[in-house]
């Protein structure tokens, strides 16, 4: 199947999951998260602000300004680029962006470079068990991952069903380096 094929089926197959299911699995998708050494010894943490079908983050989001952590979401920028910008209250500093993703307002936002991160979850319409991703098809999350420094852990979050044994992968692709899924 090619990428388009492949993401048409999954995004079908997403928006089809039961609210339910969804929410259960999202739970143990955080549990696990939270279960990370590399999360456990992270300071600032980049977590993308979930689309309704896709891994939810919200109460993740929350639950690690809750425990101390800074957590930084993308922002869409020109030339499809993605920046950070730190939330401490996500209820009343998101707002609907780009392509409908929830981002911080304008008069929230508080630019935070790369090389602070210390973790990045990743969303992704598929992964492969080499942690190749298949996203929208935009490429916003490929530029911004060639960014990233190696040394930080980048882990992609996924409903078992979004995980296949092998994607078709471009150079421009970037694998992340852990998936986890429930």
């Amino acid at each position: 199947m090619t990428k388009d094929e492949l993401r048409t089926r999954l995004l079908r197959q997403l928006w089809q999951q039961k609210e339910d299911e969804r929410r259960q699995r999202s739970e143990a998708i955080r549990r696990k998260v939270f279960r990370l050494t590399a999360f456990r010894r992270a300071q600032t943490v980049c977590c993308y602000v979930a689309l309704p079908y896709e891994v939810q983050t919200w109460r993740m989001i929350e639950e690690m300004i809750g425990h101390g952590k800074r957590v930084v979401v993308p922002v869409t920028a020109p030339r499809k680029r993605l920046w950070l910008s730190e939330i401490r209250d996500p209820a009343t500093e998101l707002g609907r962006g780009a392509h409908g993703v929830w981002e911080p307002l304008p008069n929230a936002r508080r630019p935070v470079p790369v090389r602070d991160l210390d973790l990045v979850l990743v969303p992704g319409v598929a992964f492969d068990r080499r942690g190749h991703r298949l996203g929208h098809g935009l490429g916003y999350f490929d530029r911004f991952l060639s960014r990233v420094p190696k040394t930080t852990p980048t882990v992609g979050l996924a409903f078992r069903f979004q995980l296949l044994n092998r994607l078709p992968a471009a150079s421009h692709d970037y694998a992340v380096q852990t998936v986890l899924s429930a």
